[in-house]
């Protein structure tokens, strides 16, 4: 009992040591796993930002391209169309044919007084004098600046009132206004693909004035109710990273854009498991790291353990073979196939005058000299004179300080391996009065 009391207090220290230095690993390797990840998460997240504004401001690029067409057009039309009123011609007619997202083209002159119109269908919008003057397309076209209105939904679909001055001279001439459908519009949004997504167009109301799904464009719903779309139409110039469930019940995350020429919102959206796909992997693989981190140094936890419950077990059988052996009045010397002593009952010692404990890792070797006070155990292994009484049995004779006559017998334990892992005991037998 006391032995194993001295074992445990050995023991149980260095274990709960070697495991506390384990588990202090393990949190590092976790912690250094996790050091790296989130830097390298936030610029996947980057990454996936930058993606959708560049795609955002090319769409942006692209519908102000076509704007500065339209008007380009818009300026180039009228200019014909009021040569055109002068001279009584309809040459104009030819080139308003050439845009068919044009409704209509009306000219008027700086008093707001109808020059003329040019109608596409039978939607051109009816200004009497008061009203054109005080309109506030007029009025920035004869202040020489360009006007979009709001977009506004007809029975053809949303469409938006484009004016522009006429200039002749360096002055305003005129100002032509003409009602654009808005469908060409769509096309060139959708121009720029999105992979697992689109671009749709708000105004500055909110309303959906364009999407790939036509159905959905021409509807007009407003999208307020996304916060995305509401921070456009507060005002805000960019919002980044914003996670909401669209139309299709996807889960997305999208990216908005305030276009500055037309007050709309340009919002690139894509399903959130496409946009943050190497997110996801990286995710992945650091958790799948950390999961196999922590499973291992459980495992190495555990073989600890168990290393040191059998180092404990082996104590307490050898502690029990040498409370065994003690009692035993023949002697007993185990040995390993080296002869390497590794125990000595009280009896052997007594038999072979040995007064105290053999050093550590005694090797009893023919070659070398026999240790002070190991002399006769040198002769038990390497006799240089004895008498074979049978196989692994022979009896050798001690002198001093008194004839003693002592059966030895080799026996074999266990190991078939390496000598170092070989087990064998010389059993000593006293049979000084069996022979005289």
């Amino acid at each position: 009992m006391d032995f194993i009391k001295k074992w445990t207090r050995l023991v149980s220290g260095p274990l709960w040591y070697n495991v506390a230095i384990i588990f202090a690993v393990g949190i590092f390797l976790v912690t250094a796993s996790f050091y790296w990840l989130f830097p390298v998460l936030n610029g996947v997240e980057q990454n996936a930002i930058i993606s959708q504004n560049t795609t955002a401001s090319h769409a942006i690029a692209l519908l102000d391209l076509f704007l500065d067409l339209t008007f380009q057009d818009l300026i180039h039309f009228s200019g014909h169309f009021l040569e055109d009123i002068n001279k009584g011609e309809t040459l104009s007619e030819v080139f308003f044919g050439s845009r068919s997202d044009f409704i209509n083209l009306l000219i008027f002159n700086t008093d707001g007084e109808r020059l003329g119109s040019l109608v596409r269908r039978d939607t051109a919008p009816q200004f009497s004098e008061i009203s054109v003057k005080n309109s506030s397309f007029f009025k920035e076209a004869l202040a020489g600046k360009r006007y979009i209105s709001p977009v506004f939904f007809g029975p053809h679909g949303p469409s938006l009132q484009i004016s522009a001055p006429i200039i002749r001279n360096g002055k305003v001439a005129a100002v032509a206004s003409s009602e654009i459908d808005f469908t060409l519009l769509w096309g060139v949004a959708s121009k720029t693909s999105v992979e697992e997504g689109k671009i749709y167009l708000v105004d500055s109301r909110g309303a959906i004035i364009s999407d790939p799904d036509i159905e959905l464009a021409r509807s007009g719903e407003n999208l307020k109710y996304r916060e995305i779309v509401n921070l456009l139409v507060q005002g805000r110039e960019r919002i980044e990273f914003n996670r909401y469930v669209n139309e299709k019940n996807e889960n997305v995350l999208a990216l908005g854009l305030k276009m500055p020429s037309t007050g709309w919102g340009v919002v690139v959206e894509q399903r959130e498991a496409v946009a943050l796909k190497q997110r996801n992997q990286t995710l992945f693989v650091a958790v799948t790291f950390s999961v196999a981190s922590l499973a291992l140094l459980a495992l190495l936890i555990f073989s600890t353990i168990r290393l040191m419950r059998a180092i404990v077990s082996v104590g307490r059988e050898r502690a029990e073979r040498e409370r065994t052996i003690a009692y035993i009045p023949d002697g007993i010397i185990e040995y390993t196939g080296e002869n390497q002593i590794l125990a000595i009952n009280p009896a052997a010692k007594k038999y072979l005058d040995i007064a105290e404990s053999p050093p550590k890792e005694l090797y009893i070797t023919e070659s070398a000299a026999a240790f002070l006070g190991f002399e006769k155990l040198w002769k038990v292994f390497f006799p240089t004179q004895k008498q074979n009484v049978g196989e692994n049995v022979y009896e050798i004779t001690f002198m001093s300080p008194q004839k003693r006559v002592l059966q030895i017998i080799t026996v074999y334990i266990k190991g078939i391996g390496p000598l170092p892992e070989q087990r064998y005991l010389k059993i000593i037998h006293d049979v000084t009065h069996e022979r005289q």
